[in-house]
């Protein structure tokens, strides 16, 4: 199934949507990031009783 996706030109060039979330101020520097493991491995940690406990590289990547 075909899908009609429709872009704005910047500069008489074609380029998608933005993809930040309409509702957050990036005014403070704060960014949310997301990041796809292979097989959706848990890298950086897990959420356990609703909290999320970071592996070491979790940490890290926190950090």
């Amino acid at each position: 199934m075909a899908m009609l996706v429709i872009m704005d030109k910047f500069q008489n060039k074609y380029r998608i949507k933005s993809a930040r979330a309409g509702w957050h101020d990036y005014g403070d520097g704060s960014y949310f990031v997301t990041i796809c493991t292979a097989h959706k491995v848990h890298y950086f940690g897990e959420i356990a009783d609703g909290k999320m406990r970071l592996s070491i590289m979790g940490k890290c990547a926190d950090e």
